[in-house]
């Protein structure tokens, strides 16, 4: 009887370690050149258990990681610049369509590009 217990209480240890691992998910996403700029490229990683976003700006040469709401369809995240610019960015879980949407002073800008399912890199 104590082999069935022990062996149910590794069970439930792993069940339980399993849950508190964060599911990370690495995305590769490219946005076409345009006539407001060159091509981008972002490497995203998404935490939905902490409901983040990190990513790397090359511009910026700098790590970014922002609050992100995770819903059924989308994940969305939001940047508010003090010069009063809005950068909106949205995957779609479904077929991995990446938008950007940057608001300026009443001017609006809409970039579509594409995701991949990516892996860490070591």
């Amino acid at each position: 009887m104590s082999r069935a217990i022990a062996l149910a209480l590794i069970l439930i240890s792993l069940t339980v370690a399993a849950r508190a691992a964060p599911q990370l998910v690495y995305l590769s996403c490219d946005l076409p050149a345009t006539s407001d700029g060159p091509a981008e490229h972002y490497d995203f990683t998404l935490n939905e258990q902490n409901r983040t976003v990190a990513f790397y700006v090359n511009k910026a040469e700098a790590t970014s990681k922002e609050k992100a709401v995770f819903g059924p369809a989308t994940v969305t995240w939001k940047h508010a610049f003090s010069m009063g610019a809005t950068l909106t960015r949205t995957i779609n879980r479904t077929d991995l369509t990446f938008t950007e949407d940057l608001e300026l002073l009443g001017d609006k800008s809409h970039k579509v590009g594409q995701c991949t399912i990516d892996r860490p890199s070591d």
